[in-house]
């Protein structure tokens, strides 16, 4: 009697629990559909029934922090996560949303110590190591940054944006021909890269091959080769170029020196 009285129980805790996490799924996918239909007081009910009705669950979490984000309040997007990373301290997709975030803000050191938190559990995870060597950068930490940079080159998993921060590292850091390269080649994959798409090139993609010119431009003043230099600025739409053209004629020493003392960012 005893023994079919605890299988009963067992079962019907197995039935409840089947149902909970069965509901969880569903109002995971009405949170999404809610979202999608622009109902964001819906969605966020529907994340929160998700969220309690399977405490293990860490995608739906993840999803309500989204919503946060739209609304842009960040502090309970984080929060959000931070439950998330108690569910599952080794997942470490919500360590990346949360130091994403902190970078967004501009929570510089959070954000690094996150990027490094998601590397101690998977080492693989290129976007966290690029985003630490973004983080880096930022705050003038060239030397580190190029280090964690330089990882992804030896993993082949260089983007174009990575390798143009590269390069203009390493013009600031004594290797102005090596950083000469790496914009040089960074920039031909970006145009490669937009002439290859289908939809119109945006007015940011434009701009960023306008930096990219001019990040090739300080480089060469680096290495002392300023008719290049000019020939760049000169071609340059850059409102920027003119004032570069007159310090690069009249002082290239200070031109340099005002480059290797620049941020990256």
């Amino acid at each position: 009697m005893i023994f079919r009285l605890s299988a009963g129980f067992l079962v019907g805790v197995l039935a409840l629990l089947a149902t909970a996490l069965y509901l969880s799924d569903y109002y995971t996918g009405e949170q999404q559909r809610l979202a999608a239909a622009g109902d964001v007081a819906g969605a966020m009910e529907a994340s929160r029934r998700a969220v309690r009705l399977d405490p293990f669950d860490t995608d739906a979490l993840q999803a309500q922090s989204f919503l946060w984000r739209q609304q842009q309040k960040p502090g309970r997007a984080a929060l959000a996560l931070k439950k998330a990373i108690e569910r599952d301290p080794n997942n470490y997709l919500p360590y990346l949303t949360l130091a994403n975030l902190r970078l967004a803000t501009g929570d510089l050191d959070a954000a690094m110590q996150g990027y490094r938190d998601v590397l101690g559990l998977n080492p693989n995870a290129v976007s966290a190591r690029s985003s630490l060597a973004q983080a880096l950068a930022r705050q003038g930490k060239l030397r580190e940054a190029k280090e964690e940079y330089e990882v992804l080159k030896e993993e082949k998993s260089l983007t174009y944006q990575d390798r143009y921060n590269l390069g203009r590292i390493l013009a600031r850091t004594g290797e102005p021909g090596e950083g000469v390269r790496k914009i040089e080649r960074a920039r031909r994959m970006a145009a490669e890269d937009l002439n290859g798409q289908r939809r119109p090139v945006s007015g940011q993609q434009r701009q960023l091959l306008v930096s990219m010119d001019l990040a090739l431009a300080d480089a060469l003043v680096v290495q002392g080769r300023y008719e290049r230099a000019r020939r760049i600025l000169l071609r340059s739409p850059s409102e920027q170029a003119p004032g570069l053209l007159e310090l690069l004629n009249s002082d290239p020493a200070a031109y340099r020196e005002q480059v290797i003392n620049s941020d990256i960012y």
